[in-house]
């Protein structure tokens, strides 16, 4: 048992740290950006954008998107809700948001951004040891022999 509690499993608790974490970043980011919704569709990513090629309609859109749907995956994520789809949900957001970021030749902020993705790719990974979530968590869908 190596002086661990037998009733806890310290490989759950990390693959749920690491999930309550990023759950928490991309609740309280939404949070704010909808807190100041127009502000930051209109002052921030539209002026940002606007040497870019991007479409200020397309822009705009997902601006306002962007923040609802960083709410709804922080929720999700810290409660281990449909964990593998918010988790996959998730690594697209972040993919976007390193898109753009490209876009605007912040490459110190999509390194950031990418680390946030392999965070997400090995909670992913490690779902057969996230133990702490509610809802529609899939299991491994390898055969059986």
């Amino acid at each position: 048992m190596k002086g661990s509690c037998a009733c806890f499993d310290c490989r759950s608790a990390a693959v749920a740290l690491v999930r309550w974490g990023l759950g928490l970043l991309f609740l309280i980011g939404g949070i704010n950006k909808l807190m100041h919704l127009g502000g930051f569709v209109n002052a921030y990513l539209l002026p940002a954008f606007a040497n870019t090629y991007l479409p200020a309609g397309l822009v705009a859109a997902y601006g306002y998107a962007l923040p609802f749907v960083e709410v709804l995956l922080g929720v999700a994520l810290v409660l281990g809700l449909c964990r593998n789809s918010a988790l996959f949900v998730t690594g697209l957001t972040l993919i976007s948001l390193a898109f753009g970021q490209i876009l605007l030749q912040k490459f110190d902020v999509v390194s950031q951004i990418l680390v946030y993705l392999a965070m997400t790719g090995a909670v992913l990974f490690l779902g057969d040891y996230d133990r702490w979530v509610v809802g529609c968590s899939c299991k491994s869908s390898e055969p059986k022999s």
